[in-house]
């Protein structure tokens, strides 16, 4: 909006030195227009997202607003893209779990191979009432006559077994499969932001700079000027685009490798974060 002021006041300028016509001016009037509402829509906008906030943190419609962040800092990501799938496998709540079911699954098997087993009682009875105390031994055996029955047991255990291990197995490939989408879209946003801020947005600027120049001094008319100025502004939104799914992907990408929301959130305590990742790792 300050640019497009700038802009009119040129247009102005050489609309009085009778180099254009008026109608330069109301194009930038227009302009003017068209952004103020999208500015007002921008602002409106914020109370909706605001409600959400406060839903998402379960406070009350009549409870003060939570604080919002004032600035869009960067997340770093400090391993190495060939290490986060290993950290993925070593951490994740859900393969942790699954891998917990396999050994309960083993330690099953080897109770029902027991069952197998005869069972031996030795012991030493007493008779207190008697002078002298008498004492008698005793020994007792368990046979395991019921072979159909164990080797139920252990059919039943060996499958539970199994069916664990394919549900790790399966939970491995899909965490494999979520693991390489997000960490596409990390790079992707990545690349995206690094040609916005090191090509395309000083280029736009100094697009910008030569079509002000040049309709100064008569050389290019308003149209381009106005486009030059629309694409710089297209190129910032795209830069704040690009910032916005990269950090979306590496907050995808924390919850699948720790279960837990990146450092730094501004509206998850760190207290909390844990049980919070690991009640969504549960649902």
């Amino acid at each position: 909006m300050t640019l497009l002021v700038e802009l009119e006041q040129i247009a102005r300028g050489q609309n009085e030195a009778g180099k254009v016509t008026l109608q330069d001016v109301l194009r930038a009037q227009i302009e003017q227009e068209r952004l103020r509402t999208e500015i007002s829509n921008l602002e409106d906008s914020r109370n909706p997202l605001l409600a959400q906030l406060k839903g998402a943190l379960g406070l009350r419609a009549d409870e003060p607003n939570p604080p919002v962040p004032a600035e869009f800092p960067s997340t770093p990501l400090d391993l190495a893209p060939d290490q986060l799938m290993v950290t993925a496998l070593e951490r994740n709540p859900r393969l942790r779990q699954m891998e917990a079911e396999v050994r309960m699954a083993e330690s099953g098997i080897r109770l029902a191979h027991q069952s197998r087993l005869p069972d031996y009682n030795v012991g030493v009875e007493a008779d207190v009432k008697a002078s002298p105390v008498m004492w008698r031994p005793t020994l007792g055996i368990t046979l395991p006559i019921w072979r159909d029955k164990i080797a139920a047991e252990i059919g039943s255990a060996q499958a539970t077994k199994q069916a664990a291990q394919a549900r790790l197995s399966a939970e491995e490939i899909q965490l494999a499969v979520e693991f390489a989408d997000k960490s596409f879209m990390y790079r992707e946003a990545t690349r995206n932001l690094r040609l916005l801020t090191e090509a395309l947005l000083p280029k736009a600027r100094q697009s910008l700079e030569v079509a002000r120049v040049s309709y100064s001094s008569g050389r290019t008319d308003f149209i381009n000027l106005q486009e030059a100025q629309r694409a710089l502004l297209e190129f910032e939104l795209a830069e704040v685009d690009a910032r916005t799914r990269r950090e979306l992907a590496l907050a995808e990408i924390s919850l699948l490798i720790l279960g837990q929301a990146p450092s730094g959130s501004p509206t998850i305590a760190p207290s909390t974060r844990s049980d919070a990742a690991a009640s969504r790792s549960r649902k």
